[in-house]
């Protein structure tokens, strides 16, 4: 829940250096002393001076799976990473996928065969500057199929599931070359990612979608933003699209704040759990915001979790709560740190948790674990090599890894 497409999103900006090393630093670095690394951990992914996580899911067996990108240096660009761990989060397996130019993934999620979706951008395989990139892999991470989808502007793939009958969609947004503006796009295809239909949404102005979930009548809901028709500002949106993706509903969360969607869940009673941002205007900060609301996208509750701060991902917790991460000081270069903040099924703040060392960390995507507690992804110069290395961190249920 940069580049430019996570840029867009983040305000992200890195300075990519040449190099290149594989090792799994140790978890028990000189910084922080581990309890129980086999439940509670931290590790770090050191490929080169340039590696991040977007996602991260746990997959059938207790490991993991982490989608992001990492800096390759006989090409001199990005490629998207795919990163296979045990339940410890330890390395099985690190895969690449990409050309010479910059090519990054931003969701993954294991398919009913075992294997990956992943979904992202890509500026090698594209018919115009960037498109959205499909790719599925078998359980080892090896390339089955990819596909790319756009047109001669810029296009992103901002995450992927698979659909109870066994297709993709893609949530992502398109822009129109002729007029500079954006939609949000959905794109559904059959298991081979062969297109059934696309389509957009908004697009008069500046129109994002984030994240997807379907629903139980095989429809979608969608979050993100829209500049269509406000009030100047961005507003947080959530719409909903049937099956065949025609249009159904929308609704717009606005106020004296530019407001975000980043990532949705669906929660029980059909309710939507959104994490996201709300930007003060004028000022150059941010306000980590969750959102409930309930199945038919109406407003239950708003609440500022954190000032200073962006709201990078969400999960559903099995007390019906919700688990929320992103991190603080959004337009700073080393300072920020990661938030993990828990909440009630109404919104209201049980605890939280600011994670980091001198330098900077950032938390993109957490996930619940079946076993119990929280396992998230991001980028890190704290721990680790000293490089921006990829960071896992696993919590228990009360966000604590270490004594």
């Amino acid at each position: 829940m940069a580049h430019r497409t996570r840029t867009v999103l983040l305000s992200l900006a890195a300075t990519i250096l040449l190099t290149a090393c594989v090792s799994p630093t140790d978890p028990d670095t000189p910084r922080r002393r581990i309890t129980e690394p086999s439940l509670y951990f931290l590790r770090t992914l050191d490929m080169s001076e340039y590696d991040e996580g977007f996602d991260i899911q746990q997959v059938e067996d207790g490991g993991y799976i982490v989608v992001g990108r990492t800096w390759m240096q006989h090409t001199g660009s990005i490629d998207v990473l795919l990163l296979r761990t045990d339940a410890e989060g330890q390395t099985l397996w690190v895969k690449t996928f990409g050309g010479v130019y910059e090519d990054e993934g931003y969701s993954v999620t294991q398919t009913s065969d075992g294997g990956f979706i992943l979904t992202g951008s890509t500026e090698s395989y594209t018919n115009g500057f960037n498109d959205v990139w499909l790719i599925k892999t078998d359980a080892n991470g090896s390339m089955i199929w990819s596909r790319s989808f756009g047109g001669n502007s810029y296009d992103s793939g901002q995450d992927v599931i698979e659909c109870s009958n066994g297709d993709f969609l893609v949530a992502g947004y398109t822009q129109f070359a002729a007029t500079g503006n954006w939609f949000a796009w959905l794109v559904r295809t059959d298991g081979l990612g062969n297109e059934i239909w696309s389509k957009r949404y908004g697009g008069s102005e500046r129109d994002l979608g984030t994240s997807v979930q379907e629903t139980e009548d095989g429809g979608f809901v969608v979050t993100g933003s829209t500049e269509t028709g406000g009030n100047g500002n961005s507003e947080l949106w959530l719409f909903k699209v049937a099956a065949n993706g025609d249009f159904e509903w929308d609704r717009r969360i606005d106020g004296d704040m530019s407001k975000s969607g980043f990532q949705l869940v669906r929660a029980g009673n059909g309710a939507y759990g959104i994490v996201g941002y709300a930007n003060p205007q004028q000022l150059q900060t941010s306000n980590l915001l969750f959102v409930k609301t309930d199945a038919s996208g109406d407003m239950l509750r708003e609440v500022i979790v954190h000032n200073n701060a962006i709201g990078t991902g969400i999960a559903n917790t099995p007390d019906g709560g919700f688990i929320l991460t992103g991190y603080t000081d959004p337009y700073g270069s080393e300072g920020c740190d990661i938030i993990l903040a828990k909440v009630d099924m109404d919104g209201n703040e049980e605890w939280k948790r600011v994670i980091g060392g001198t330098r900077m960390d950032r938390a993109l995507s957490v996930a619940t674990v079946r076993e119990g507690g929280y396992i998230l992804t991001g980028t890190t110069r704290s721990y680790g090599s000293g490089n921006q290395d990829l960071l896992i961190i696993k919590t228990d249920l009360n966000g604590v890894f270490e004594e």
